[in-house]
């Protein structure tokens, strides 16, 4: 499937992208079949941000898998990681910052867990670090190497809930008021300070604009901890999963992809639709 753009626009086009079911298949995290679209829609001068609550030693492994150096956001917000990609490489008066930092060391977020949360919701978690190898390669389907960069965590830590959706509701109250944050993704659950995939966005607009032109920010996400990444980009691709039902945005960007097939097509089938409306929506502006 052609990506290239075939207009001109006067805008950047970034994406912004989920990587476990959404670009990676959710169950082999498997993307050969879009691979070669991908490393095009790159050559094309389309940005790709993955953003992910995996950690840097996984997305860098996936940067070599795709052959490609890639400006990303790791552990749902956490830190913004090879920064400098995303200024222009003329111009510049002195380096930018290679990497920014909102997340906080995962000791300190467990010091404030415990003196922080009620025992009886503290009980209905059960952190991925406290169990055994076995333990951790069902839950997240991972060994060996994989297994490791994925426990290799600098700013979250990585727990499964076993209570009610009430309960669930009255967890993330009391992570709030002790200046914490739980996000959930397809497997597990991640404590963390309070950042999200969002945090950058501000910051992604101001770097990438072209000529004064603000870019245009598409995100694909299949989670509950990628809502609020699609909801402030202009567009967003929403990808099934085989499990459940399709994430629901309370407020969606007035342009919204639902694909019909989960990942890794579904991320490709997203990505041309959404550069069609690109095409009818911002081409038509600059016709």
């Amino acid at each position: 499937m052609k990506l290239q753009l075939e207009f001109e626009i006067d805008m950047r086009v970034i994406f912004i992208s989920d990587l476990d079911g959404t670009l990676l298949g959710q169950t082999d995290f498997c993307f050969d079949e879009i691979k070669d679209a991908i490393i095009e829609l790159v050559a094309t001068g389309i940005s790709l941000i993955p953003a992910s609550s995996k950690t840097k030693p996984e997305i860098e492994d996936f940067c070599r898998s795709l052959g490609v150096d890639l400006p990303f956001i790791c552990e749902n917000g956490a830190a913004l990681v090879n920064s400098h990609l995303l200024h222009p490489q003329d111009g510049q008066d002195s380096a930018p910052a290679d990497s920014y930092t909102l997340g906080r060391d995962p000791k300190n977020l467990l010091a404030a867990w415990r003196d922080e949360i009620p025992d009886t919701l503290r009980e209905m978690c059960a952190f991925l670090d406290d169990m055994e190898t076995a333990k951790q390669q069902t839950i997240l389907g991972l060994e060996g190497e994989a297994l490791v960069r994925a426990m290799d965590r600098s700013h979250s830590a990585l727990f499964t809930f076993h209570g009610t959706a009430a309960d669930f509701g009255a967890l993330q109250e009391q992570v709030e008021k002790a200046g914490l944050m739980v996000q959930c993704g397809g497997r597990v659950c991640a404590l963390s300070a309070q950042h999200d995939k969002a945090s950058y966005h501000h910051m992604i607009r101001q770097t990438m604009a072209d000529e004064g032109n603000a870019p245009i920010l598409v995100g694909f996400g299949d989670a509950p901890n990628d809502v609020s990444m699609l909801q402030s980009c202009d567009i967003a691709c929403v990808i099934p999963r085989p499990d459940s039902q399709p994430l629901i945005l309370p407020e969606p960007p007035q342009m919204l992809v639902q694909a019909e097939i989960a990942a890794p097509l579904g991320w490709l089938e997203s990505a041309r639709q959404a550069l069609d409306l690109i095409e009818q929506h911002y081409g038509e502006q600059n016709g």
